[in-house]
């Protein structure tokens, strides 16, 4: 019995044959390339489906005799450089590849960016979880040209753990290995120091700011800022001037041959101090920047023990910069300590220091600064704000060999500070994207200098932190007399508030204090 369905549409009975419908497309296929019924044998159907079968296999056959003559090729005629995931040569040779790629590339791979999205994406900024995409080129293999010879670069591997990582930016994280033909690999570490040069070049304004990763098994870029000059760090001129000057002969490689030739240890020490805010840590950045240097950041209260703390001194490079945070939270293993007023204040706090105390001890920390296999050729820069508190056998010489006091700001700072916050270039700069004239903008230098000069007269010696003033400035942006005009008035409330002391709170329109 021939199969028949049965439908009804607008009561008319309607007959469905698929072998119908097949034979009229089987027609239609014949009409099209002038063929008729005769012309097809039984035969040549088999032929055809027999070959469309076999097309998977002869495929698979051809890709595994590519491979195995490429493995030929590779052990034989090709000299090779493999580059584990992670690592920073890693990432600077695929970022090489990537700016040098060809015109018709069309396989990326996207990723949502980790960084700030565009400044000048408007919508961005007022959606708080859009991203800007970041589109990498995706690739295998590939094949270029580098100084007149044919390299390959194959990448495979993937690791996981640096997806895992949030800090990853989708670059650098498969193993990569660096092939050109010939049985020299010379040509190979030519193009790896071409490649480091490169992104040396792209980071130049930039300082490369290093921690360690969320399981503190190694070092990581945590962060990429660009360079801040020493002008936007406001002290004692002198003193400023006298820090530079010191850093500047150290880092002469003359210096280092005197050292050497004298058997003393190549290592240099500095201890900032002072109160909350006065840019400690901006310090820190601003001479990594002036002296292209990388910043290795240590929160001494997060060590978990000694052998860490030493395991992170063995894995910092020479020719860098350490910063050591909150060098006061070391603990102190010393009986004749514990009875100086400094100690019985600190435990008559209870446990307010406490929580920040670290695990590691002092005499860990001696050892990785100085101890018998300590490295050289690093700076060390110790912050606290409490330098009473530390022990003097970690602040002798030759382990802090120049101590830096930031205080609080003066006039003459709060008034390079005006100057700097609105000079004309800086307008310029900020009102670049901005159509139309801001109100209050002073495009004359010398009025900017003359505002400065009032602005500072109402500034007291020694009661203000430079990150207060800069929270000032942020109120008058565009207004270099309304943020003249506004100062007195501030002082005034800052004054009373550091006096009155405790939590300030606004409730139903009425300021309360805790």
């Amino acid at each position: 019995m021939s199969l028949l369905h049965q439908s009804h549409l607008h009561g008319e009975r309607l007959l469905i044959d698929p072998w119908a419908h097949g034979t009229g497309i089987m027609r239609a296929v014949l009409a099209r390339f002038n063929w008729t019924a005769s012309d097809l044998d039984i035969t040549h159907v088999g032929s055809i489906i027999a070959i469309i079968g076999a097309a998977p296999a002869g495929w698979r056959l051809l890709r595994s005799a590519w491979h195995e003559t490429y493995g030929w090729i590779r052990q034989f005629f090709l000299a090779s450089v493999t580059v584990p995931g992670g690592d920073p040569v890693n990432k600077n040779c695929v970022k090489w590849l990537a700016s040098n790629r060809p015109r018709h590339h069309r396989a990326f791979t996207g990723r949502t960016e980790i960084g700030r999205g565009d400044a000048t994406d408007r919508a961005a900024s007022l959606k708080k979880t859009r991203r800007a995409v970041q589109y990498a080129p995706h690739w295998d293999s590939r094949w270029f040209w580098f100084n007149g010879r044919l390299f390959v670069a194959t990448r495979d591997n993937f690791s996981s753990s640096a997806m895992s990582d949030p800090a990853y930016d989708g670059v650098g994280g498969e193993e990569l290995t660096i092939s050109c033909f010939g049985w020299s690999i010379e040509p190979v570490q030519t193009f790896i120091e071409v490649a480091r040069e490169w992104a040396d070049r792209q980071t130049q304004y930039f300082v490369i700011i290093y921690g360690r990763d969320r399981y503190g098994m190694s070092w990581q870029p945590k962060t990429r800022k660009p360079i801040r000059l020493l002008d936007t760090v406001h002290f004692d001129d002198s003193v400023k001037q006298e820090l530079l000057d010191d850093v500047r002969n150290y880092l002469d490689p003359r210096t280092q041959r005197r050292y050497q030739s004298r058997s003393m240890p190549y290592r240099r020490g500095y201890l900032f101090y002072g109160p909350p805010g006065t840019g400690k840590s901006s310090l820190s950045t601003a001479l990594a920047g002036e002296f292209g240097l990388d910043l290795y950041e240590v929160k001494v209260p997060s060590i978990a023990s000694d052998s860490d703390l030493e395991q992170m001194f063995q894995e910092i490079p020479p020719q860098c910069i350490v910063l050591l945070e909150d060098i006061d939270a070391v603990w102190i293993e010393r009986t004749s300590r514990s009875h100086s007023p400094d100690r019985r204040s600190e435990r008559s706090s209870g446990s307010d220091r406490d929580h920040s105390r670290s695990n590691c001890t002092l005499s860990g920390l001696l050892n990785v600064l100085d101890g018998v296999g300590s490295q050289e050729g690093r700076i060390v820069i110790m912050t606290t704000n409490k330098p009473e508190l530390l022990d003097p056998a970690l602040v002798r010489p030759g382990r802090v060999d120049m101590k830096v006091f930031l205080g609080n700001i003066t006039p003459a700072s709060a008034e390079q500070m005006f100057v700097r916050m609105f000079s004309p270039d800086e307008l310029a700069r900020s009102d670049n994207a901005k159509s139309g004239p801001q109100r209050g903008v002073v495009v004359d230098m010398d009025e900017v200098r003359s505002l400065a000069r009032d602005f500072a007269k109402a500034i007291p010696d020694n009661s203000f932190t430079p990150s207060q003033l800069q929270g000032f400035f942020q109120l008058y942006l565009d207004s270099a007399h309304a943020a003249a005009e506004g100062i007195a008035s501030w002082v005034e409330k800052e004054v009373a508030r550091q006096v009155e002391g405790g939590f300030e709170f606004l409730e139903n329109g009425i300021v309360k204090r805790l």
